[in-house]
């Protein structure tokens, strides 16, 4: 399916920057003329005053701004005149990163050394930005040359040394981040799966043979197995699952959310769903509402409490991991939310940081920058505690998509704080919500 998609873009590129635009450029521009003389006399003087360029560009803005796909159009200079609302509403801020980009620049010289007996060939190009978000862009281009007379009026003339044709290059977009990352989550998804679902499975069949052979008969054994074995199952469970949702997640990556989340009721949700795992632990969780209860975030409320949760479930099972056991008062988790200070060395603008903090043993220096790869974990504690290795990364590709910044700090014997920058709704998104 995903490969069909990939084969039928270099046509679909084709026809909106190729010749059809261009065809649909001159025919429009005659009717126009046609329409303007026969029932517009008016008409006719103001049109005979415009100059050919600008009329060639009225009627690209025209067959262009019709067009449902995202389309660019850029002078013989590399200047862009004209942007499809599509390329607006697709692509929004990154245009200018678009256009930046080695990729759609080398595709651009290419166009411009190729002479015009060749300008039905199409060029292409795969433009991958990183930041803010990554995508993968393929692009088509094509030169098109208009002539200077089919735009001239009743009373122009095109004086010798004048340019008697118009290059445009039109420059077909299409977003194609969603199907590649579908494709390598494929190929990631049963790279991982297979690697740690070898050693649960590996145990799950030693033990069945065990009580298919030498436990057959022993009833105490059969007990301490199937408890093992309940285990087990139960940590596959949790991979499987964190894997889904992690895939889910990497998805909509691209995709900003449009819903609005008060920090008030994110607190007060996160209270009653993590108040039952500090019940039978000798922990203390702390949760500070906001300072001003009115403050708003533009998000996925499910997404931001499941970060959260994450963050307070890893506090919990790693804090509480004191390999020295030098530690004698229990285990605090504090879950904060307050304004960002303006030097704070986060991003520009009005932002709100959420923190979980606890008192735990810290984590090394490092492996604080390989804490959210998937199925990163920590060498000394990895052994004494069950974890897919999946949260951090989960939380990592939430944040991106909420347009935030995620950091950890830690001092080894202090403990660790997890520190989430996100954006303050504006009122007027506020309101419409």
């Amino acid at each position: 399916m995903l490969g069909g998609v990939h084969t039928l873009l270099p046509l679909v590129g084709g026809v909106l920057a190729g010749g059809l635009v261009g065809g649909s450029i001159t025919a429009l521009w005659a009717r126009y003329r046609l329409a303007a003389q026969q029932h517009t006399p008016a008409a006719v003087p103001a049109l005979a005053r415009t100059p050919a360029r600008v009329r060639l560009l009225m009627a690209v803005e025209q067959v262009v701004g019709a067009l449902p796909q995202a389309v660019l159009v850029l002078d013989n200079d590399r200047r862009l005149l004209y942007a499809s609302p599509q390329a607006y509403r697709d692509f929004g801020e990154n245009l200018g990163s678009i256009e930046r980009h080695p990729a759609f620049q080398s595709a651009m010289d290419k166009l411009a050394t190729r002479p015009l007996t060749r300008s039905t060939e199409i060029e292409e190009a795969r433009i991958v930005l990183d930041i803010p978000l990554h995508r993968v862009v393929h692009g088509f281009f094509q030169k098109t040359a208009f002539s200077k007379t089919q735009f001239l009026g009743e009373n122009d003339r095109l004086d010798g040394g004048q340019h008697q044709s118009v290059l445009l290059s039109f420059v077909a977009l299409h977003d194609v981040t969603e199907a590649e990352m579908t494709e390598r989550q494929q190929a990631d998804f049963v790279a991982y799966s297979s690697h740690e679902l070898r050693t649960p499975l590996a145990a799950l069949m030693g033990f069945i043979e065990t009580l298919q052979g030498p436990a057959a008969d022993d009833p105490e054994a059969q007990r301490e197995f199937l408890d093992i074995m309940a285990a087990q199952g139960r940590r596959m469970q949790r991979l499987l699952d964190g894997l889904l949702y992690l895939s889910r997640v990497q998805m909509l990556e691209h995709q900003r959310p449009r819903g609005v989340v008060k920090l008030a009721d994110l607190c007060t949700r996160l209270q009653n769903e993590t108040s039952i795992l500090f019940r039978q632990n000798d922990a203390k969780l702390v949760v500070e509402p906001p300072s001003h209860p009115e403050i708003c975030v533009v998000g996925d409320e499910d997404q931001l409490l499941q970060v959260l949760i994450n963050l307070v479930e890893n506090a919990l099972k790693y804090g509480g991991c004191d390999t020295d056991q030098t530690r004698q008062d229990p285990l605090m988790v504090t879950v904060g939310f307050h304004k960002a200070e303006p030097l704070g060395g986060w991003p520009v603008g009005p932002g709100v940081v959420l923190s979980v903090s606890d008192n735990g043993p810290g984590i090394a220096a490092r492996h604080l920058p390989r804490l959210t790869e998937r199925f990163y974990r920590v060498p000394k504690t990895s052994a004494m505690v069950q974890g897919s290795g999946l949260g951090l990364a989960i939380v990592q590709h939430v944040i991106t998509r909420h347009g935030g910044r995620f950091v950890i700090e830690s001092t080894v014997g202090t403990g660790t704080d997890c520190l989430i920058w996100l954006p303050i709704a504006q009122a007027d998104v506020v309101s419409q919500n």
